[in-house]
C-alpha cells in the first residue's frame, strides 16, 4: 500500500490567522472557493470547473483550469474540442477534500476556472501561437496551470512556454501511445507527433521522464527501442503487471524527486471500458482504480502544470469518461496543492 502522509496543516484550515494570508473578502470569507453545495444546487448558475469563479486575475491566483477546445491534430475521431465542457459540467460533483492525499487543495491554493484559449479551429499553427500567448501570461505571474484538452497536440505549445518558465523539463506522460511519430500524412504537428517535436525543440529532459502506460500494435517494432534510446523510461501496460503500480511510482519518484515535472495524462491511457469517450481508444488500459493509484503514487513530486487531453464526448457513454476526466483533474489539482504546502 502507498504510504499517505498525514495532512498538513493548511490544507485543513479553518484557523483565522491562516484566512488572512489568503485572498479573502472583508469578512474573512475567500474569493476564490466552489460554491457551496449544501446552499445551492449543482444544476445552477454557470458551468466552471468544481463550481470555482471565473476569473484571470493572475496576480492573486496560484492556479487555473484552462480549457484548450482543440481538436485540429487529431488523425482519426475528432471531438475532443468539446472536452473542456464536457469536464466542466461531470466536475459540478466534486466536493472540497481530497481524503486520499489528505488534502483541500481549494484552502490551499487560490483557483479559479480561466476559461478557453480562443483557439483558430482550421489552423494548428495559429492555435499553438494563441496558446503559446496564454500560457506565456499564466507562467510569467508564477500560476499553476491544471489544463484540459483538446487533443494532445495541445501540449506542445504549452512545453514550450513552460520550458521559457523554467528550463527543460522533465515529463510524466501517461498514455496509451508514445506519441513519438515523426509524421502523419507529411504532417509534423498532431497529436501523435508532439513529443518528439518537443524533443528537437529541446524542451524535455529526457533523462528521469517517463511514459508509462503504452500498450496495443505498434507502427513498427522499433518504436519502443527508439524511445528509450533518447533516454526515456518506459512501463508498458504489461510492466504495469510485472512490477505492479507501487514499485513503478517509487522508481519514478526516485528519479524526479525534486525536479520541476509535467504531467500529461490522455485519458485514453485507460481502459474504454470505463473510459470510451476518446479519439483512439486500445484495449488493456488502466481501470478507473488503478489510474487514481498511480495519480496518489506520485505524491511529492515537483509538479509545476499538468495536462488531462483526448476527452471526446460524441463517444462518451453516460458520460463516464468526462465524470473520471474531471475527477484526475481534481487529484492532478491535490498534488499542486500538496506541492505547495511542502513549500510553505
Amino acid at each position: 500500500m502507498f504510504e499517505i502522509a498525514e495532512p498538513h496543516p493548511l490544507s485543513l484550515n479553518a484557523d483565522p490567522d491562516i484566512l488572512n494570508d489568503m485572498d479573502s473578502d472583508l469578512h474573512g470569507v475567500k474569493r476564490f472557493y466552489p460554491a457551496d453545495s449544501l446552499k445551492s444546487p449543482r444544476f445552477t448558475g454557470p458551468y466552471t470547473f468544481a463550481r470555482l469563479p471565473h476569473s484571470r486575475e493572475l496576480e492573486v491566483l496560484d492556479a487555473v483550469f484552462v480549457g484548450v477546445p482543440f481538436d485540429g491534430g487529431v488523425v482519426f475521431r475528432p471531438g475532443a474540442r468539446f472536452g473542456p465542457s464536457a469536464v466542466r459540467q461531470a466536475s459540478l460533483l466534486l466536493r472540497l477534500y481530497n481524503p486520499y492525499l489528505k488534502v483541500k487543495p481549494f484552502d490551499v491554493l487560490n483557483v479559479a476556472d480561466y476559461g478557453d484559449v480562443v483557439v483558430a479551429p482550421s489552423s494548428i499553427e495559429g492555435t499553438y501561437q494563441r496558446i503559446s500567448d496564454e500560457f506565456n501570461k499564466i507562467l510569467r505571474e508564477d500560476v499553476s496551470p491544471i489544463v484540459c484538452g483538446g487533443d494532445h497536440s495541445i501540449t506542445l505549445p504549452i512545453l514550450r512556454e513552460v520550458s521559457v518558465k523554467y528550463g527543460k523539463i522533465h515529463v510524466i506522460h501517461i498514455d496509451a501511445h508514445l506519441d513519438m511519430v515523426d509524421s502523419h500524412f507529411s504532417q509534423k504537428y498532431t497529436h501523435g507527433t508532439v513529443f518528439r517535436r518537443a524533443l528537437e525543440e529541446d524542451l524535455i529532459e529526457t533523462e528521469g521522464s517517463v511514459h508509462i502506460g503504452i500498450r496495443g500494435s505498434l507502427f513498427s517494432e522499433r518504436e519502443l527501442s527508439e524511445a528509450l534510446d533518447l533516454g526515456f523510461k518506459v512501463f508498458t501496460m504489461t510492466n504495469v503487471e510485472e512490477k505492479g503500480l507501487e514499485a513503478i511510482c517509487r522508481e519514478i519518484k526516485a528519479a524526479l524527486s525534486g525536479k520541476n515535472t509535467y504531467l500529461s495524462l490522455d485519458i485514453d491511457a485507460c481502459d474504454p471500458s470505463c473510459a470510451p469517450g476518446t479519439g483512439t481508444p486500445e484495449i488493456g488500459g488502466f481501470t478507473p482504480r488503478e489510474i487514481l493509484k498511480l495519480i496518489h503514487g506520485l505524491s511529492g513530486l515537483n509538479i509545476v502544470a499538468c495536462d488531462l487531453v483526448e476527452v471526446s464526448p460524441p463517444y462518451d457513454h453516460g458520460e463516464i469518461t468526462a465524470f473520471l476526466a474531471a475527477n484526475l483533474i481534481f487529484e492532478m489539482l491535490s498534488l499542486v496543492a500538496l506541492r505547495s504546502c511542502a513549500k510553505k
